[in-house]
């Protein structure tokens, strides 16, 4: 099995639909016990109803159906055109198969009645039973269709280019080794999610800044040496975390950078501009003190400021009625106020 990158969406997920529904002999869906169903997914459930050719429970499902991970009921189909259309009229990604929203983790099999795709919605796990060729092919033929390949941790600059290609609404760069972020990111115009975590990357491509659809961005490096006030361009951005002192692995803490050493020494004002923000976390850096621009972050309801150089409270606290935890311990101010 070779798993996706992330959720197949949009015009790839129907050309993905086309392609499983030709290949496939059965296409599965569930419903769990313990989870409702919406209206939508009963009228899914009844526009398919012609093709059903059985139901089963938990027990009786074959091993090596990924789908069969918990008591429901499940419904089994015969794979053809008229029901392919309903699949596609019904949702418009792959992961959008959830209860209760919709029936959940939709999946193909062969004639053996074994996996061919799978998916767990809900993990946002899934794949298909391709050899390297065929999912090369494949990946080339529908733009979207984004497969999570082995190679890719030996080869970066394959990885970005894939990424380019297909258009990912997230990504995760982690232990790639690398020590810069490459100024091409900003090619990944739709990108709502992105994960770093490069020990040995100290610094942000300005490019980084016009993923203006930026909703989540997270950062884990040893050393960062700043933020730019480019940041107020992330206009979207609803949740913001950088963890300074952060390593893929360490045997001798020796190595570690003191926190005092940490290049990370402020926040830009512009950080005040992204109003939409709902959660700040910045842990481990040289940072003493705040901008009072922070105070026209409205909409933040968590703010952890741990571990971090801060001489005193901020007093802006208090203008962010809609904050709901508040972590600033192990900074300076801290140990006054405890001696």
């Amino acid at each position: 099995m070779i798993p996706f990158y992330c959720d197949i969406q949009g015009e790839a997920y129907r050309r993905l639909i086309d392609y499983v529904v030709e290949r496939s002999k059965f296409f599965v869906l569930a419903t769990r016990h313990s989870l409702g169903l919406s209206e939508k997914g009963e009228r899914a459930l009844t526009a398919l109803k012609p093709f059903l050719i059985e139901t089963r429970h938990m027990g009786e499902m074959m091993p090596d159906n990924a789908i069969a991970y918990s008591k429901g009921t499940y419904y089994i189909y015969k794979c053809c055109p008229e029901a392919g259309k309903v699949l596609k009229d019904t949702a418009n990604s792959l992961f959008e198969w959830q209860n209760s929203h919709l029936p959940e983790d939709l999946s193909f099999w062969d004639e053996q009645k074994r996996d061919f795709l799978y998916n767990i919605a809900h993990e946002q796990m899934a794949g298909m039973k391709l050899d390297k060729a065929e999912a090369e092919d494949l990946a080339q033929s529908i733009p979207g269709l984004f497969f999570d390949r082995r190679e890719y941790k030996q080869n970066f600059e394959l990885f970005i280019e894939d990424a380019a290609y297909h258009q990912p609404s997230k990504l995760s760069i982690e232990a790639y080794g690398i020590k810069e972020i490459p100024e091409r990111i900003s090619e990944l115009k739709g990108l709502k999610d992105l994960y770093i975590f490069e020990q040995d990357v100290r610094r942000l491509p300005r490019s980084l800044f016009d993923l203006t659809t930026l909703e989540r961005l997270t950062i884990y490096t040893a050393d960062l040496e700043g933020i730019s006030a480019d940041i107020s361009k992330l206009i979207h951005l609803k949740s913001l975390t950088v963890y300074c002192g952060s390593y893929h692995t360490i045997t001798d803490l020796s190595i570690m950078i003191p926190k005092s050493d940490i290049s990370l020494t402020k926040l830009p004002p512009e950080i005040g501009k992204l109003t939409n923000l709902e959660s700040l976390d910045i842990c481990y850096t040289a940072i003493s003190e705040l901008p009072v621009e922070m105070e026209s972050l409205v909409n933040l309801r968590s703010l952890s400021l741990n571990n971090n150089m801060l001489k005193e409270k901020p007093a802006f606290l208090s203008k962010l009625t809609n904050l709901k935890y508040i972590n600033l311990d192990k900074n300076p101010f801290c140990e006054d106020v405890e001696s």
